[in-house]
Order: structure tokens, then sequence, then C-alpha cells
């Protein structure tokens, strides 16, 4: 048991939120013009559709005359824009448009599924009966179809496409998305003076339809499977995978000629990505090795499974051997599936993994050390340190977690050798995110490296950078140098690397000092600015040759590792060797707190996450970039000391609902003589249903949650009246809008890019948060009162729960204030009644 354990946060009180500063947005220019232009706007809408609609008609006749796979009768693509801060796109169904994908600035990838029939009788309305008013909001139909390349290539794919590179004859490995939607009622509106009884009758009638609706997207499902199947059969090409089934969509990996590609994409209506198959990266460099002489003692039973996801494991080496489960391994390496050893030259890549999942930072060198957890090796890996093109991605996951079903976390220190893209969530990071959310799991995953040297102009390496004139480590800011798929997964902890020591002498030279950002680590922001990483850990750094270009390592500035052969232990460096530094932690956690969720779990981890004293207490929206909430710690994670104490809940909140909470502040702290710094750090982490088609978190998830704080010296009634009201429209304060004052607590990213100690960065648009003050003591008041609040997504059944996990700790910087043992006694047993 800690000297210093977590206490619970016990007071609660549930209701409906209001959101504040839910003021009417002003009509952007352009929607009024259109306003004020009816008949010149309804010209240019028809006209537009009248050209889509030729060329369509056209391009069949052609098609029919050549020979080519028959496309969906009826259905035209489109291209549009809409007013981005004021229409609501699902209002196209009834302009007859099916949604396929939202893209950037308001542009929406589109379908008639008329003939443009319900757009035209919308524009009539609009002009002769001064209705249909959203009709301005609908700014632009795009002519032709040369948008569609641009928007559905991935970035190297349309690279090839401007440069001609992809001929007809050429065969591509290619991961497709497809569009399934469709648009469910929405819940039942009460009236104020609609009895229970009627009410619940409405819901039963929801449900009902909901039911049906279930099903016709399933049977939508199937016939676009069987279609785009033989699409592509047709122009002689083969899906290579399963299908992989989300929300709003499905995907599945191909072999297509660069003829069928290009047919696909400019003509297929329901197509909404298409990405090249990418190979994943890693670093090879390591220097040195020593012997150890320890004696080490089983995981006692029960304890936590942590799945390495790699190269396989050297199984009886005597550092991991008494924590690997064996008899339960299994390889996924097509033709390989009875070899689950690690095959990779220079001491192996996944037994690396797995002695920093069971060591993190301290190997020990002699002695008694009991192991923390066991291993189940999930070897994905080939020798060459290759996923096969056999194996997709997210079915890949979805194997894994059935053959490990047990598993507490996974550790996945695998990545794309390209940036994620910022577009869509990709099919592999959303589906680690259905599993977090369905089976409740942990993934801890590499952000990726950048490579010393690039092998394409638009994946550049470190030593291309320095070239171009881009210094160390601002090149680590480079669209380039993002964090690689699926490190962007909503829900997974992502982890970058920083450095364990400065190197110099008169030859070489290491990029960096200690925790300072790795020569080679991604960085964020992730997908619609979500922070990302959460975490960085010790991943070491190059060596640089002052008057030279060659690379090296040392074993001063690599990560001390277990590697496979005779050696024992050797250094080598990379994100991939960081992330399982986070799973140690993660494991020792799942010990302590066995009953709780891996959300428990991941918000201790965030929570106890510090960036360097450097730059503690003046981070900028850079160093969030590099770092995202620091460097873990697994003491903070466990435990509290007598300057620290750490208040945790978790639940289940509706979307509209709130729920509260309050900390008793001690008067021993608040004395106004005293002038005490008071660290107050918040953490938030909850998993809800993701849908791909759509972009920004919101839209992302079936609903989504924040948290709020009172002001300084605002009581917990105050509080509550404050965010216990009935919620009339969801809407989110506008830059201009959104307001702070004096008494508000000085968070360092606040809800809105335009506050905080941080700017260009808010907590909210990421679903592991976390936030932090630093307060004088004389400022606090009796109490500090906070709210989960549950926001409305795409889902439309608001009685789905989404679970979370909050957590709350106060410190004393800098002083011996014995804070943990004056709060204890001021908040045990202390709940507010619910109400």
């Amino acid at each position: 048991m800690p000297e210093f354990p977590h206490l619970p946060l016990r007071s609660a009180l549930q209701g409906d939120f209001h959101f504040k500063n839910n003021q009417k947005r002003k009509i952007n220019p352009k929607t009024q013009l259109n306003l004020d232009n009816r008949g010149q706007h309804a010209q240019a809408l028809r006209q537009s559709a009248s050209n889509i609609q030729h060329s369509y008609e056209e391009s069949l006749n052609f098609r029919n005359e050549i020979g080519l796979p028959e496309l969906p009768e009826n259905v035209i693509p489109v291209f549009l824009q809409v007013d981005p801060g004021k229409f609501d796109i699902e209002a196209l169904k009834g302009f007859g448009i099916e949604i396929i994908a939202e893209e950037d600035d308001g542009f929406i990838i589109g379908a008639s599924v008329d003939g443009f029939k319900s757009l035209r009788d919308k524009i009539k309305k609009f002009v002769e009966e001064g209705k249909a008013k959203n009709t301005a909001e609908l700014w632009d139909i795009i002519d032709g179809n040369g948008w569609r390349a641009e928007q559905i290539f991935s970035e190297g794919l349309y690279q090839k496409w401007q440069e001609n590179n992809i001929h007809e004859d050429e065969v591509f490995t290619v991961d497709v998305s497809i569009a399934c939607y469709l648009k469910k009622s929405n819940w039942p509106s009460r009236t104020e003076d609609e009895t229970d009884e009627h009410y619940d009758a409405k819901i039963q009638r929801w449900q009902e339809r909901s039911a049906e609706y279930d099903i016709a997207r399933d049977e939508l499902e199937w016939a676009r499977q069987d279609e785009v199947q033989k699409f592509i059969e047709l122009h002689g090409g083969a899906i290579t995978s399963q299908f992989m089934s989300y929300e709003d969509s499905f995907g599945f990996r191909a072999e297509m000629s660069g003829q069928a590609l290009k047919d696909l994409v400019l003509n297929y209506p329901y197509v909404f990505e298409v990405t090249e198959y990418a190979d994943i990266e890693d670093i090879e460099g390591e220097e040195g090795e020593s012997e150890l002489d320890l004696n080490l003692i089983a995981p006692v039973p029960g304890s936590p499974k942590v799945c390495v996801i790699d190269s396989g494991i050297q199984e009886n080496h005597k550092l991991l051997s008494k924590a690997v489960l064996n008899f339960l391994s299994a390889s996924f390496v097509p033709g390989e599936h009875g070899t689950t050893s690690d095959q990779v030259p220079n001491g192996g890549h996944g037994t690396k993994v797995a002695g920093a999942v069971l060591f993190g930072n301290n190997i020990p060198e002699e002695g008694e050390n009991q192991l923390p957890c066991f291993i189940y090796n999930a070897r994905v890996l080939d020798r060459g340190n290759s996923l096969s093109k056999e194996l997709f991605p997210p079915k890949l996951m979805k194997d894994v977690n059935s053959e490990f079903p047990d598993a507490n976390v996974y550790n996945l220190s695998i990545n794309a050798s390209v940036p994620c893209r910022q577009i869509h969530m990709s099919q592999w990071a959303a589906t680690l995110d259905q599993i977090a959310h369905e089976e409740g799991k942990l993934f801890v995953i590499s952000a990726g490296n950048i490579k010393d040297e690039g092998l394409h102009a638009n994946n550049p390496g470190i030593k291309d950078h320095l070239q171009a004139g881009r210094t160390y480590p601002q090149y680590l800011l480079e669209r380039s140098c993002r964090i690689a798929d699926p490190a962007q997964s909503a829900f997974s902890l992502t982890v970058g690397s920083v450095c364990l020591d400065r190197f110099e002498d008169e030859d070489r030279i290491s990029f960096g000092a200690r925790d300072e950002v790795s020569s080679f680590s991604r960085a964020g922001l992730g997908m619609w600015g979500a922070i990302k990483p959460e975490v960085v850990e010790y991943g070491g750094d190059w060596i640089r040759e002052r008057n030279g270009e060659n690379f090296t390592v040392d074993n001063k500035t690599s990560s001390k590792v277990v590697k496979a052969g005779a050696g024992g232990v050797g250094y080598d460096i990379g994100t991939s060797f960081a992330a399982p530094k986070v799973s140690h932690i993660a494991a020792y956690l799942v010990r302590l707190f066995p009953a709780e969720t891996s959300l428990f779990h991941k918000a201790l981890i965030i929570q106890s996450a510090r960036h360097p004293e450097t730059f503690f207490y003046n981070p900028t929206a850079n160093h969030i970039r590099h770092y995202g909430y620091g460097i873990p710690n697994l003491e903070r994670a466990i435990q509290n000391n007598a300057q620290r104490i750490t208040f945790t809940t978790s639940g289940r909140l509706n979307p509209a609902k709130a729920h509260l909470f309050s900390v008793n502040i001690p008067e021993e702290m608040r004395r106004q003589g005293e002038d005490y710094d008071i660290l107050i750090e918040v953490s938030l982490c909850y998993t809800a249903k993701p849908r791909r088609t759509r972009r920004n978190l919101r839209s992302y998830l079936s609903a989504w949650l924040s948290w709020q704080s009172a002001k300084l010296n605002q009581s917990f009634a105050a509080f509550k009246q404050d965010v216990l009201k009935s919620l009339q429209q969801e809407e989110q304060p506008t830059m201009q809008e959104a307001t702070t004052d004096e008494s508000s607590i000085p968070w360092f990213l606040t809800e809105h890019p335009a506050h905080g100690k941080v700017r260009g960065v808010k907590r909210q648009a990421s679903a592991n948060q976390k936030d932090w003050a630093i307060v004088k003591s004389y400022n606090l008041s009796q109490e500090l009162s906070f709210a989960v609040v549950g926001h409305k997504g795409w889902e439309k059944d608001m009685e789905q729960e989404i679970p979370y996990t909050f957590v709350v700790s106060f410190e004393v910087l800098g002083a011996e204030l014995p804070i943990y043992e004056l709060m204890q006694q001021v908040n045990v047993e202390v709940e507010v009644n619910i109400e």
C-alpha cells in the first residue's frame, strides 16, 4: 500500500449542462451576400449542377462504349463548399445529397442520389418562396471532377498523379476507404408539460426505428462491398484483405493497376480516401554491450500482461524468460506462423522493446529483482523488421486483440514511414480507437522516428533538413516530421523521445542535452489540434560529426536495452524504446490498481507527466508539440508525498449532462500571510464510438467530454448554478466571443486557443486532456469545484454513456507544507448530495 495513496474525489452532482458564452454567431459575409442576391446565387448553383450532370451522363455513355465497370445508377459525385461556421452538413440529406466525407474549410465530398432533383427543389423554394434559407449557406458546387485526385489520394499518390507517374500497367498496393452512411433520426425532444409515460413511449418508438436503421445500415454496407469488389475485379485487380467496418464506412487493402486506381478515384462515388502502402520505419544504430549477473524472480500470479506487438522476442533470454508466456506466443507473419523468435539483426527489435517493458529506464546489474508483469509475444514483423503487405494493419490489430484478449496493455513500437494524414483518422488508428472503446484496452504507441537520411523528397531525413538550413530542433516542427500512423489514435497513449545526456568531444557532438527532445522524435500536434504525443520518455539521441555528415551513437546518449543474442544488454536509440518505458509504468499501475479501468491507468500516467525544469514555468506551443504533457514519473503516478495530494474519480456520463465535484481547501493553505505556489493539475481521459468520414474530434466521436473549473473564490453553490441549467443549444464561443477575467484560474492551456499561458493549443481538442496552473495559496477559496461535461457528437442516442476518469492534484512548490495531511483531513468522506 503506498504511503501517500490517491484519494477518491467523492463529491458528485449531475444534471443538464448550460454552455457559457452561448451567443448567436454572426452571419458570414459570403452567406449574407447570397441572401441579398438570391437569384444570382440560385442561378450559379443550378448552372453548376447542370454542368456536372451533363458531364456525368457523357461519362456513363463513354464507359459503356469501352466496357469499363458500371457505376452506381443515378448517383452523381459532387464537391460542395458550405459555410463552415453555420451550415449543418447533416442537412444535405434534404438537398438529396449523401455525405461521403467532410474536408477542410467547409468542403464536402458528396453524391447526389436523385439527379439533383431535391437540390433544384430547395433552390426554387429559396428564390420563389423565401424558404430553405440554408441554401445561402451552400456556397458553391465545384464543376468537373478534377478535385477528386487531390481530395482522395494520399499525399504521395497525389504527387505521383501530378507528375503523371501513375502508369496504367503499374500495380499498386493501396488501402481504400468507402463511405457507408445513413442518417439516424434525432433523439426525441420533450415538451415542458409532457408526462414521463408519454415521453418514454416516444423513446421506445425511437429505439425501434434505431434498430431498423442498424439493419438498413448493414445491408447498405454489404451491397457496397459487393459493388466495389466487382468494380476492382473487373479491372483485373483484387481485394487482398478482409473488409474492416466502421460506423460510417468500411475499408480494405487491394492490389490494382494504375488504370483501375485512377478510375476508382475519379469515378467511383463512394470512395473518400486511397492511401498507398507504406512500410514501417526504424532507426538502425547500436554500439556496445555488456553482461549482467543478477537473479530475476518471475512475476507473481495475477500480475498484469503486456502484449508486445513487434518482431518477436528471444523468449529464452535470461532477462526475459521468466516473464514471457511463451506457450501462448503467436506469429502473424505470413508463411512463418510457427516462428515467434526475434530474428532482426543487431540484437533484435521486439526483444529490446520487451526488455524496456520489464525494466523501464533501469536494467538492474546485480542482486535479486522481481519482474512486474508477464509478456505476451505477438510477432508481426519479419526478420527485416518490416510489416508484410499481406498484413492489413486494422485487421492485424483485431487479430492480435482476439489472440490475447486478456492483455492489460498493448505496446506498439511500430509506425508507418511517413507522417500521418490530418484529414481523416486512418483505418489503423481508428481501429485502435474502436478496440480501446469497445474492449477497454490501452495501447501505448511510439510517435515514430525520422530517419538519418530520407529516401523521398516529401519525407526528408535529419541530414536533409540540416543541408536545407533547418536546424535542430526547429526542423522537428516541419510537416514531414509529424507523428506517424497510427500514433494519431485519439485514445492511445503516444510517446515521443527525449535525450539521456549531452555528449561532446573534439570531433563529435550530440544534438541535445538531457531532457531535450531527441533529434529523431516526431512531433505533434495530432489530428484536429489534439495534443500528441501526450508524453515523452528517454529514447536517446544521435551524435553528429562537427565537420562531417556521419551520425553515430554512444552508450552515454543511448538507451540501455535488453539485446537478443549472447551479449545480455546493449544500447540503442529510438521512440521504439521510449514507448515501452511508458508501458512499464502502465504495468505497475495495473498491478497496484487491478480493479480500475485502462482510463484510470492512462489518466494517472498523464497526471504524473511534467515538463523539464528549463521551461516548466513558461512552456510554449512548440514545447507542447515536442513534449506533450511532459515526462511521466512512476512514483507520482503511483502515489503522492507530503507536499502533494491527488484525488481520482471514474464514471459514465451522457451527452448534455454534467458531473460536478468539489475539493475543500484547508485554512492553513489559504492564510493571507502565507505565500505558497500551489500547482493544480487536472487530467481527463475518456473514450467514445469513432467514425471516419468526418473531421474534427466532435464529428469523429459519438460524444465527447470536457471539464471546467470554478473561478477563484467561487463557491460550489455558485458554480453549480452556472453549470446546471437546461441545455438549449450546444454552440461553442468563437475567437471573438470567448472571454476570461482575473478571477479565472490561470490555466496553461484552457478551453480556447487564444487564452491560457500557452497560446494556440486547447485542451478539449484531445480525448486525453490535461491542464495545470500555479496559483498563490492566498487566492484560493474554501473550496474549488470542477465539472465534467458531456457533449453531443454524431450519435443520436442520448442514453449512451461515455466512460471517463477524472484526476485532480494539488502540490506545493518549493516549500515544506504538509499539504497531503492538511487536505486529507478536510476531504475525508466529504460528499455533496446528488440532485
